[in-house]
């Protein structure tokens, strides 16, 4: 199954986990082995935790997924008004946590937009 999903979501880390379903169902659906669907899981957790102030309770967060050829690529943004450049702290954290677990990964630290791609890994 190919295809493209965006959703929309507020600003807040318990709506987290509903990007990681979106981004598990795109994995299932492309074959990948459960241990990689639970690391595309984290990746976005990971990512969650890295674009979002939690200091500033107002915005949204978009994740477009693509999916096909057995690829998931997955670009998020947050947008909250007031919000910072991300620090090079918390991205060395989201390197050491969730670059392990993905093929590649690029970050726009003023715009608070992440790229990232995972593949079916072959057994």
């Amino acid at each position: 199954m190919n295809g493209d999903v965006r959703i929309r979501l507020p600003a807040a880390l318990e709506f987290g986990r509903m990007a990681e379903i979106a981004a598990e169902h795109a994995a299932i659906h492309q074959g990948f082995l459960p241990e990689h669907v639970a690391d595309l899981n984290r990746a976005i957790r990971e990512t969650v935790l890295l674009l979002l102030d939690p200091e500033l309770p107002e915005g949204s967060m978009a994740f477009d997924y693509q999916s096909k050829a057995g690829i998931v690529a997955v670009e998020a943004q947050v947008n909250q008004q007031g919000s910072r450049p991300i620090s090079p702290e918390r991205t060395d954290r989201f390197e050491s946590a969730a670059g392990p677990l993905v093929d590649s990964w690029k970050l726009d630290p003023d715009g608070h937009r992440l790229w990232l791609q995972k593949s079916v890994i072959a057994s």
